[in-house]
């Protein structure tokens, strides 16, 4: 009986240590981007998973807002978003400052829509509505840069560029909060 208590006690104790090792690992956070093709500002959130002290994996997401253009009495809106599965090699690091290389998996959809009042002209019928949407596959490269404001809450800055059909520079700043 007493074997079995010990362990029972032991396999609590590892599981205990475990779960705190694989929850200080684990990071949630989010911020602001910038996409330079797309000239606007979106919202980005993520998470962050320390494989080791050198190797991140990171997936994050960016809603940039839509934009609208107003052309004569038609108007057209698009907006675009992107999924991104990063690492990151974390190649120098301090107690509060640590910069990494990062390059990644990229899916962006884009949509856009057209809308204009109808009208005839010599008995044509012109203007009317058109939307179109597409998603393409591309990769990241880029790097970034870390600060420790406590124990927990991290600031970030970060650069990549986006290899598809969809090319752009994408700034993001934000904070994390390790669990």
């Amino acid at each position: 009986m007493k074997k079995i208590l010990l362990f029972a006690f032991g396999l609590i104790l590892i599981n205990s240590v475990t779960a705190q090792d694989f929850k200080e690992k684990i990071a949630f956070g989010g911020g602001f981007s910038y996409g330079t093709e797309i000239e606007n500002l979106g919202i980005n959130i993520r998470g962050l998973y320390e494989v080791t002290e050198e190797i991140h994996g990171l997936m994050n997401f960016t809603f940039f807002f839509p934009k609208k253009e107003t052309i004569g009495t038609a108007e057209w809106k698009w907006h675009l978003w992107e999924l991104n599965f990063d690492g990151h090699y974390v190649f120098t690091s301090s107690d509060k400052f640590s910069a990494y290389g990062l390059a990644g998996l990229n899916i962006t959809h884009w949509k856009s829509k057209w809308e204009e009042d109808t009208y005839t002209y010599m008995g044509y019928a012109y203007g009317g509505d058109f939307e179109s949407s597409e998603t393409e596959v591309g990769f990241n490269i880029g790097g970034g840069a870390t600060y420790s404001f406590t124990g927990a809450l991290i600031g970030f800055g970060e650069i990549k560029y986006v290899v598809s059909n969809y090319d752009q520079a994408v700034f993001t700043f934000g904070v994390l909060y390790h669990l």
